[in-house]
């Protein structure tokens, strides 16, 4: 009788481990906080994003999106610049399938969940709106979640233009022209002075390391690069020219690199 039970026993436990883990599927213990892959947040349309399939965790909670990309339509765009965070909706999702959200609202860094959150929502994707319509300016977004312009010529802001470089750093507010959870910033910046030297310095306020620069004579100085940004980091820069480079410093801000 008793190996009659014995073998019962191994036979319930071989079965259970050919099932899926029921127990796992509702409430995912031991899930790998701040776990995410795929699931980047792409341009459908003027105000709809395409969320692709991917899957995470949020709050505690996995989710996935299989098969299908999952559509949303914004809710949140105005006629006024700003950025639009993507957010799965905690409270709402019946998981493992999300909800997806967007707000203005900025998330902040959970050292807690390991994940850019606002409360318990998690961000996955940001869309920059530009000034004057309601709508998601069109962008390809990179499997390393770089955030770039679709057209030639077009830029998130110009931070400065005409500058008048003195031979000294200078400041540069931008901090409102890429995402609270940019990584890296892409800027383009030149200056150009006829007939003689031309310098053009950009870098990162909150990391002095992370910068660009070219120069040239009797020519313009241009240069584009990723600028590497400190989590929780100010988001602004400073530049430098030469004193003489007078009143053509320009500096845009082109793309960022979020993390999720």
């Amino acid at each position: 009788m008793k190996k009659e039970i014995t073998l019962m026993t191994a036979v319930v436990l071989f079965a259970a481990m050919l099932q899926p883990n029921v127990q796992a599927a509702n409430s995912y213990l031991g899930l790998q906080k701040g776990l995410i892959y795929g699931a980047y947040v792409d341009y459908k349309d003027s105000d709809t994003v395409t969320v692709t399939c991917g899957y995470g965790e949020c709050n505690g909670h996995y989710w996935e999106i299989v098969e299908q990309p999952l559509d949303h339509d914004m809710t949140s765009l105005t006629t006024a610049e700003d950025f639009h965070y993507i957010y799965i909706d905690d409270a709402n999702s019946v998981y493992s399938d999300p909800i997806i959200v967007d707000s203005t609202t900025e998330p902040a860094w959970s050292n807690s969940k390991l994940g850019w959150y606002h409360g318990n929502d998690r961000c996955i994707g940001v869309v920059w709106s530009p000034e004057g319509s309601a709508t998601i300016t069109e962008y390809v977004i990179t499997p390393d979640l770089k955030w770039l312009y679709k057209n030639s010529g077009e830029h998130i802001k110009t931070v400065l233009s005409g500058g008048n470089p003195d031979g000294t750093e200078k400041f540069l507010e931008c901090s409102a022209y890429s995402p609270v959870n940019s990584k890296a910033i892409l800027v383009i910046a030149s200056n150009n002075e006829t007939g003689d030297s031309v310098f053009v310095m950009v870098r990162a306020a909150d990391a002095h390391a992370s910068k660009m620069y070219a120069s040239t004579y009797g020519y313009t100085a241009a240069v584009q690069a990723w600028l590497d940004l400190p989590r929780g980091g100010s988001r602004n820069l400073y530049w430098y020219g030469y004193d003489d480079d007078n009143n053509n410093f320009t500096v845009n801000i082109n793309g960022f690199q979020i993390e999720r």
